[in-house]
């Protein structure tokens, strides 16, 4: 065996290459400007062979990133010609249609030559705050086109043998609100590359060219032949799984995604194409971010392996151009991941559930993805702004254990929580609550996880976009486990002038003062909520996850309180027993 072949140089270069990506994530988190990048941890980063084949990405880079970088360096190399790179060269792209998810996802990639050879590619992903278009935020989930929504920017050199084009900077980033912060993300990406550029380098200078070539083709072997054997465990056969995104925002009817996954051996083949036709508005979703949400659906069911190019072989994905799940240019797009990728992930979690039920899971909540933007008139900045706001909420129940609360969606699993105090210190925005929400899980013999609630007062007027799906479904349970609270946003919520805002709303005005109440949904429940134990509900209700009276009417038990000061609560085993023989009789009647 030689050593380009050496299972543990193999091992070593894995986690050599899997570094690389890590470093360049540190990167654009410590020197990006936009706090949804770095609090938000809004990016990724990755590695790829020379033909464009991902090879690692980084531990804690966004998940949805993961497929449609498989897409998205063969489009650079196909866009610009390979023969025409060199050394120094930076390419920019954002396009949805061939090779992003939606147009604020930027992405940068670089090719990595070696003794004038191209051997690799380093990119760096992050999600800028604004991109242009009529919504500040560029989320608009009211868009007919495309062209309502921000840039589109195909594949372009920002940078030629190591020098930045600055006047493509200006023309970019003249059409992006906020632009200083645009060239502070623009700088951190390209910082992230030429690190990526270096460690690559390094590791070639060690260990040759010719091992750091095949060790990249062994990692990628070796991901397909765990895909293989983990589809190889599962029995053949057809299994189905839907789930709905709530509105097209045009003619406000529910939108289907049908998948129709089909096992046989060791392959598999997602067939998306009965979904429904793509949307009016702003809710499609691209070919590449349909690809990433299958993977993470595979990420989040199957046994672990690492996501690059060797587990796509294993894999077919069928759509149907035109369809929900591949809009075609210009459909609407900006809106997506909340809605129809976020479906995708949720129609594979269910089919694949199916076909490997000890594994299977509720489905988690959907992102509350919210901008408030105006001007902040304190005097210390005296500026425009760009707020994001977001809520995670609930995970889904599975056989062993309850959901996990308050956790961002697979599509986002890496992103974080962006602390209040951060919020208030950069925006004119104050917290009153970020809580848990007794009752949101879905009840099951596993519960969903719990649901959050954000209120928070701006105090300056401005406008408020959000894009939040599951306020009319609730993220689905399994095995009779039932659905989870569903999501919402309210306006002074408790007082006189409460009123409902709504979950797609595109610059809705917002008074200096008013109240904001977020909402996300909590997690879908697994089995039988009749069949859960006392001592387990009685567990939540200390815990303030499940009230006295959600006991009785999601789990059937009469709870009663000894102490509540001391958290002292009591069954009433008999009472429980009759309730529960009530509930079934009627819902199996």
């Amino acid at each position: 065996m030689t050593q380009a072949h050496d299972p543990i140089t193999v091992e070593v270069l894995r986690n050599a290459f899997t570094a690389v990506c890590n470093e360049m994530a540190l990167v654009v988190k410590k020197t990006a400007y936009s706090t949804v990048v770095n609090e938000g941890n809004d990016f990724g980063g990755g590695l790829y062979d020379a033909e464009g084949r991902l090879v690692a990405q980084g531990e804690f880079d966004l998940p949805a990133f993961v497929g449609l970088t498989h897409l998205t360096v063969p489009e650079v190399i196909r866009s610009v010609g390979r023969e025409q790179m060199r050394p120094g060269d930076v390419y920019m792209i954002n396009d949805p249609y061939v090779a992003s998810t939606h147009c604020n996802d930027i992405h940068f990639v670089k090719p990595v030559f070696w003794q004038g050879q191209l051997v690799a590619f380093t990119s760096s992903t992050a999600h800028w705050s604004d991109v242009g278009g009529v919504v500040a935020g560029s989320l608009n989930c009211n868009a007919r086109s495309q062209f309502e929504e921000g840039m589109r920017i195909p594949a372009v050199a920002i940078c030629k043998a190591g020098t930045v084009d600055r006047e493509l900077v200006s023309l970019l980033v003249t059409n992006m609100r906020q632009s200083w912060e645009r060239i502070g993300d623009l700088n951190a990406q390209l910082a992230a590359v030429r690190a990526g550029d270096t460690r690559v380098q390094a590791l070639l200078a060690r260990h040759g060219a010719e091992t750091f070539l095949a060790a990249m083709a062994e990692v990628q072997n070796h991901a397909e032949r765990l895909a293989r054997a983990a589809f190889a465990a599962l029995p053949d056969g057809v299994y189905r799984g839907e789930d709905r995104v709530d509105q097209d925002v045009a003619t406000g009817e529910p939108v289907t995604v049908r998948l129709r996954l089909t096992i046989a051996g060791d392959q598999a083949v997602f067939d998306l194409e009965e979904s429904d036709d793509a949307a009016q508005s702003g809710i499609n979703c691209t070919i590449a971010a349909t690809t990433s949400a299958v993977f993470i659906g595979m990420a989040s069911i199957l046994p672990p392996m690492p996501m690059n190019a060797g587990v796509m072989r294993a894999v077919t994905i069928r759509a149907r151009p035109g369809s929900i799940v591949w809009a075609q240019p210009p459909a609407a797009i900006s809106g997506l991941a909340i809605t129809s990728m976020d479906c995708v992930i949720g129609a594979v979690l269910i089919a694949l559930g199916k076909a490997q039920p000890e594994r299977a899971v509720g489905l988690p909540s959907a992102c509350v993805n919210s901008t408030f933007a105006g001007h902040d008139t304190r005097p210390e900045f005296e500026s425009s702004f760009i707020n994001y706001v977001w809520a995670f909420g609930g995970t889904g129940g599975t056989r062993e254990r309850d959901g996990g609360n308050n956790l961002a969606s697979p599509y986002s699993a890496s992103s974080t929580n962006i602390p209040c105090e951060m919020q208030e210190r950069r925006y004119p925005v104050l917290y009153w609550r970020h809580m848990l929400l007794p009752d949101s899980g879905g009840p099951g013999r596993s519960r969903g996880g719990c649901a959050l609630e954000q209120l928070l007062q701006p105090s300056t007027p401005g406008s408020l976009s959000n894009i939040t799906n599951r306020a009319r479904f609730g993220p689905p349970g399994v095995f009779s486990g039932e659905e989870g609270r569903t999501s919402r946003l309210v306006g002074n919520p408790g007082t006189e002038k409460e009123r409902n805002i709504g979950t797609f709303i595109v610059n809705a005005p917002i008074g200096p003062g008013e109240l904001l109440s977020f909402w996300s949904c909590g997690g879908g429940g697994y089995g039988d909520p009749l069949e859960r134990e006392p001592a387990r509900v009685l567990e939540d209700v200390r815990d303030g996850y499940v009230s006295i009276e959600g006991a009785r009417s999601q789990y059937g038990l009469v709870v009663r309180e000894v102490d509540g000061r001391r958290l002292e609560y009591a069954v009433d085993e008999k009472a429980s027993a009759g309730l529960r023989r009530e509930l079934r009789a009627a819902r199996d009647g």
